[in-house]
């Protein structure tokens, strides 16, 4: 069979319409590379076991919306690359918003996707992460810090978020600090309010702006 010939430099591709729903095999997810149709037989915890897979697409699953919540916050959180790019398709029935509350974003305007920073950033080599939902699809990508690059194929455009992408720490520590205000004494209030008139000045500089409390980051080309 030939997924017993699994391994990081092979790629496996099925096509089949229909799949036992019982399927399983060990090295399913051991290929640099894997397409699977029809993924219905896929459980969400074989998510969890990703360890520097380089591609994968999935197609018609029978995930939730909370499973695929649980499992971005995990990935988030991970101390590991997991992968570099997961696409699930048939998803229209999604609330992207609702999948990615609780974490902390840079929205792009007129685009439609948004990065974040894994928590574990130190440990991982791409912490820079990336979601886009289209009409069908969920596309997750990951990225060293300074090699983003956008599917507009506009090396301009990517240039100008590379350089902007620190911009998502700032964002990071605002949200901390605005958690630890609310528990604060006054002393700590007002040194946690001075922190957080700086972070705003800084985050406006990179041309960043709130839209319905959502930082995003003015159409870098206009």
């Amino acid at each position: 069979m030939i997924m017993d010939m699994a391994s990081p430099i092979r790629s496996f591709s099925s096509d089949a319409k229909e799949c036992p729903i019982d399927f399983r095999h060990e090295n399913a997810f051991k290929f640099r590379y894997f397409e699977y149709i029809d993924a219905r037989w896929v459980k969400i915890e074989d998510l969890y076991k990703l360890n520097n897979c380089h591609r994968m697409k999935l197609g018609r699953t029978n995930f939730t919306q909370t499973e695929i919540k649980e499992f971005i916050h995990y990935w988030v959180n991970s101390k590991i690359d997991m992968f570099y790019r997961m696409e699930i398709d048939e998803t229209e029935a999604f609330d992207l918003k609702e999948i990615l509350d609780g974490l902390t974003f840079l929205h792009i305007e007129n685009w439609s996707a948004c990065l974040t920073k894994a928590t574990s950033s130190k440990q991982r080599q791409k912490s820079l992460l990336c979601f886009c939902h289209s009409e069908n699809s969920l596309l997750l990508t990951a990225w060293v810090p300074g090699a983003f690059a956008s599917d507009t194929g506009n090396p301009e455009f990517d240039r100008i978020i590379n350089n902007k992408q620190g911009v998502i720490e700032l964002l990071i520590e605002k949200k901390q600090l605005e958690m630890e205000w609310e528990s604060a004494d006054r002393e700590n209030k007002r040194r946690i309010s001075n922190r957080l008139r700086q972070l705003d000045d800084e985050i406006e500089d990179y041309g960043v702006f709130f839209v319905d409390g959502e930082a995003t980051l003015r159409d870098p080309m206009p």
